[in-house]
């Protein structure tokens, strides 16, 4: 004799049942699909780390060496404008310099200056050279008394401002 119709249903009922049990959901991820994605990102992220750093190094440096350049333009057209000697004071030790007789224009009542070691720039102040010393005067026709380089870094990236010691122009190449 051959199995009972009930224990066949049974046995097909419980096939059946495991069969669905072990079946992924339509539209749904296993383990396994989410374990290889995580190591593509992984990965990706792994090679795109340093290109940002880099990125964001080169970004600050060149920030803080425009900021400088303008500055400097600012203080030579203030001796033109003011008819009167204006300095501009480069300290390498602090990461900053300061416009002693010009007014800070975001901050009102406080003298100008700049620590190019906070946000936004996160930047190092390497060195100032400038006729042998930190300092460069700009007379009331806008000449300076040296010219030279400033070179700010931020990470391995640095860049120099040049200052053309004939007309007081200030450049970053």
């Amino acid at each position: 004799m051959g199995p009972t119709p009930v224990l066949g249903i049974t046995v097909r009922i419980v096939a059946i049942t495991a069969a669905r049990r072990w079946r992924p959901a339509a539209g749904g991820f296993t383990l396994v699909d989410l374990v290889i994605t995580m190591i593509i990102i992984g990965i990706l992220a792994a090679v795109a780390a340093p290109k940002y750093a880099e990125t964001l190094d080169r970004s600050r440096a060149d920030a803080a060496a425009k900021r400088i350049k303008v500055d400097l333009q600012y203080a030579r057209q203030a001796a033109i404008s003011e008819s009167a000697p204006q300095t501009v004071s480069f300290t390498p030790a602090s990461d900053g310099y300061a416009i002693p007789g010009l007014p800070d224009l975001n901050r009102p009542g406080q003298p100008y200056a700049v620590a190019l070691n906070s946000p936004p720039y996160n930047a190092a102040l390497v060195a100032a050279t400038l006729g042998g010393d930190g300092d460069v005067q700009f007379d009331r026709f806008g000449k300076p008394d040296s010219g030279g380089t400033i070179t700010v870094q931020s990470g391995n990236v640095q860049r120099t401002v040049t200052l053309d010691p004939a007309t007081g122009t200030a450049s970053v190449p």
